[in-house]
């Protein structure tokens, strides 16, 4: 309350700029980070993001951080700085001057061969400001405080030695800047101003102090910071100007042809131009020490002492006003002034130049409504118990206490020189010439007129009100008994907008009685929609509660979706109210006010890359390379893939689609990144993988085949020779007239061998609802047939399995182990206990035998 009045107080007697804010995500030690101590960032051509701090570094993937902890050959732990390489290469220069190096494929650290070179030739002031590495291998180093460069050779040989020990107190200092390629400068300190190519620039400074030297696109422009200055050279090295800033600059990053990135120590992070003008200015107060731009344009910053900030949309920004109450109803004017109405019943008017005024405060603290007449012009007010109107001249017209003290629970959208306000008990009309009450047996929510027709929105769905006499709309489509929370009016079309709780928008043409329905299977981006905004005829805001959503109309009857949501940088999901000035985009929610161009809902965005990757791949929990998945045998074919694709703005919706080709006939979709098999059959496949952030992206799946070899005793060679054997041994039974007197006995010995053979074959693999399992064969019982599917009934529990009873035999690996006894039964041989010309008993179980079944009961031999 102290703080509401103070901000009345402040706002009675002045106005002020608008303040705005990005809407930064903040990492911290809780969040990951080794340390606040953040020196630099680079994104490798994995996706990862890797943070150099004074406790090592780390990397983050989007889903969590990763630590390093250094082995012994690196011997200092304070990372100062990171120079990525064009072959792939990182290097990074530690607080003790020494270097090491890793791939953007991590295989680990590996520390610089020379070292010792270092050690001996570097003063421990003379931090490494740059390193870069040349086509010969040949690695250039250049320090604070020193003349020259060190040049050492793939062999450890000293090719070239700073020109000469470091004398304070010189008059003069160059910078020797070499030309690398159009965009890459090394540069090093001097004590004179030879040019000795012309691929050389020299140009004086005051402070041999850590440099940052930035050739900004196109070439045309370099920029490097001497003390609290900014130099400006052009292609030739002549300084076209040169830009006082407050507090020392710590780190400059090219943008574009003329702006960059300068971040300041205690002074924050600004974009600029080369004359000097500031665009945006990032974080006050804090120490930047590093700027990235990310594949799906996120900003990234690092700071001496807070750790990191993330900016997921920098297009979005925050609305401050020094208010925190949620913003619950926003309004705009004829001369796109925008009226801001509070939880906490407060008012604020922003003009066009964006200053920022008090139009009314609650003492009470009651949710305050607004509501403009683009008509009569006229503002409507309610918060605490008044209810007012005001003009284009700032008179106010107050609405007597018989309806200024009742509750309201939302102001219509003005139509026909009236307004209409929802409360507990019905609604209230008012216009120029009368107030009428009108009751309703429950809770109003909104209420719109069109053609002497009022349409109701209520907690039990829609009714229609017409000279008295309410109708529920659920009569025309059940679709209307849906909880409404706004109606607005689409003149031009003739059609009445409703949103829903659970079922999106429904647009109803009273005319024709058409129903239409838009939902989230749509592109909306929730089915809970809390307010609508008709911006004209084609045109529709939505709020909801994943966000806000662009709708716009085609002429060909189609219509086309383009939303944001937190997970794309808005401050959060749950929407009360949006309202459009000139190109901008209001978006009021409960932890504020954000706004955004109205073209980036128009622009049409491409994908960014998602690096996905399969990381790993485990075979019986054993982790497998690739390559070996096409040498696995029947028993290794329980796998488990690791997949992983990387966005920062949005982790939580990325989702893995995969098919195990061969095995699978359709997709299937997870947001895990642990795909698994418990039980391949053996035979070829393909693993299919492909990541998703939308339902509008294209598939590019990764392809990793897999073979499993069969067992040995299912395998051609073996087949054949049993059958040769089975042969042979018939013959050799039948001609020696052995056991000839009973010819079951043959198939029984048969089965007794066969299942010698196979007594590692014990397993049956099916799928039910929809997931695969494996059951022991010597755990079945017997089958029963239940139409197009059987039940499986074995020693612990009963499964049914979608398959005709005389197919059941056939998938059995041990197929002789089973006997027909009737036509929807089969049992296993091995688990028949008693046995007579009506029934057989397993396990208690009493099984039917039918008359044409008899004669099978006499391959079942005790």
């Amino acid at each position: 309350m102290k703080t509401n009045l103070a901000l009345c107080f402040f706002l009675c007697f002045c106005s002020f700029l608008f303040s705005q804010q990005y809407i930064y995500e903040e990492f911290g030690i809780n969040d990951g980070l080794p340390s606040l101590e953040v020196h630099g960032m680079h994104q490798d051509k994995s996706g990862f993001i890797w943070f150099a701090t004074d406790r090592g570094l780390v990397y983050t993937n989007g889903y969590e951080m990763k630590r390093f902890d250094f082995e012994n050959s690196i011997s200092n732990a304070v990372v100062l700085d990171l120079f990525p390489q064009s072959n792939g290469t990182i290097y990074a220069a530690t607080f003790n001057n020494q270097l090491f190096y890793f791939d953007e494929v991590f295989r680990g650290f590996v520390a610089y061969k020379y070292n010792d070179i270092l050690r001996e030739k570097l003063e421990f002031k003379q931090h490494i400001m740059n390193v870069y590495i040349d086509a010969e291998e040949n690695v250039h180093i250049a320090c604070e405080y020193m003349y020259g460069k060190l040049i050492i050779s793939k062999e450890g040989e000293i090719l070239k030695q700073p020109s000469k020990k470091w004398e304070p107190g010189l008059p003069t200092i160059w910078m020797k800047l070499e030309k690398i390629d159009d965009q890459t400068l090394f540069f090093s300190f001097d004590n004179d101003s030879i040019v000795s190519n012309n691929n050389t620039i020299r140009s004086k400074i005051e402070h041999a102090q850590d440099k940052e030297v930035i050739v900004l696109n196109d070439a045309n422009y370099i920029v490097y910071n001497d003390g609290n200055n900014l130099a400006i050279l052009d292609a030739n090295g002549k300084e076209i100007n040169r830009i006082a800033t407050e507090t020392l600059p710590i780190v400059l990053k090219a943008l574009s042809p003329t702006t960059f990135f300068v971040g300041f120590e205690f002074g924050g992070g600004v974009i600029m131009d080369i004359n000097g003008n500031s665009k945006a200015h990032f974080l006050p107060n804090e120490s930047v020490t590093d700027f990235l731009i990310d594949h799906e344009g996120g900003y990234w910053f690092s700071t001496l002492y807070s750790g990191v900030f993330y900016v997921k949309e920098p297009h979005i920004k925050l609305f401050e006003t020094g208010l925190k109450s949620p913003v619950m109803s926003l309004t705009k004017t004829n001369k796109d002034e925008l009226y801001i109405g509070y939880r906490t019943g407060d008012v604020l008017k922003l003009d066009q130049h964006r200053k920022l005024f008090r139009e009314a405060s609650s003492e009470i603290e009651t949710e305050a409504l607004v509501m403009y007449d683009t008509v009569s012009e006229l503002l409507y007010v309610k918060l605490d118990d008044n209810f007012y109107t005001k003009n284009i001249h700032d008179q106010k017209t107050y609405f007597p206490d018989s309806i200024s003290r009742s509750y309201f629970i939302k102001l219509s959208e003005p139509t026909h020189h009236k307004i209409i306000a929802s409360n507990q008990t019905g609604f209230v009309v008012v216009d120029s010439m009368s107030i009428k009450k009108n009751i309703m047996p429950q809770r109003v929510h909104d209420v719109a007129f069109l053609d002497d027709t009022y349409y109701i929105g209520t907690p039990l769905g829609a009714f229609t009100m017409q000279n008295g006499q309410t109708t529920a709309l659920s009569v025309h489509h059940p679709i209307f008994t849906y909880r409404i929370e706004d109606i607005d009016i689409n003149e031009a079309r003739q059609e009445v907008y409703f949103a829903t709780l659970g079922k999106g928008i429904i647009i109803y043409h009273p005319t024709t009685g058409n129903v239409k329905n838009i939902d989230a299977s749509q592109g909306l981006s929730s089915n809970i929609v809390n307010e609508l905004k008709i911006v004209n005829n084609n045109e529709l805001w939505v709020c909801t509660n994943h966000g806000v959503d662009k709708i716009t109309f085609k002429a060909d009857g189609s219509l086309h979706i383009s939303g944001l949501k937190s997970s794309k940088g808005l401050l959060n999901d749950g929407i009360n109210d949006v309202e459009i000035t000139n190109d901008t985009v209001w978006i009021a929610s409960i932890k504020g006010l954000t706004y955004v161009s109205k073209s980036f809902f128009e622009t049409s965005k491409i994908a960014p890359p998602n690096f996905l990757q399969v990381n790993a791949s485990y075979v019986n929990d054993s982790i497998y390379e690739f390559s070996n998945l096409t040498k696995l045998s029947h028993k290794e074919n329980r796998i488990d893939f690791w997949v992983e694709a990387i966005s920062f703005k949005n982790t939580k919706d990325i989702v893995y689609t995969y098919q195990m080709e061969g095995l699978d006939t359709k997709l299937y979709t997870t947001k895990n990144r642990k795909i698994s098999y418990s039980a391949l059959p053996y035979g070829n496949y393909t693993f299919k993988v492909a990541a998703t952030t939308s339902d509008k992206e294209a598939f590019n799946f990764i392809e990793i085949p897999v073979h499993i070899h069969a067992p040995f005793w299912k395998q051609t060679w073996f087949v054949i020779s049993v059958i040769l054997t089975v042969i042979a041994l018939i013959y050799l039974f039948f001609k020696y007239r052995i056991l000839s007197y009973n010819q079951h006995i043959i198939g029984e010995l048969l089965r007794l061998l066969m299942k010698k053979i196979k007594r590692k074959e014990r397993y049956f693999s099916f799928k039910e609802a929809g997931k695969e399992i494996r059951i022991k064969t010597d755990t079945i019982l017997y089958v029963k047939s239940a139409g197009n599917y059987v039940e499986v009934v074995t020693e612990q529990k009963n499964y049914t399995i979608r398959t005709k009873i005389g197919e059941f035999i056939n998938l059995m690996p041990d197929s002789l182990e089973y006997l027909r006894i009737h036509r929807s039964y089969i049992v296993r041989i091995d688990k028949v206990e008693e046995k007579n010309t009506k029934e057989v008993t397993v396990q208690g179980h009493k099984i039917p035998v039918s008359n044409s079944y008899v004669d099978e009961l006499q391959k079942l031999i005790f």
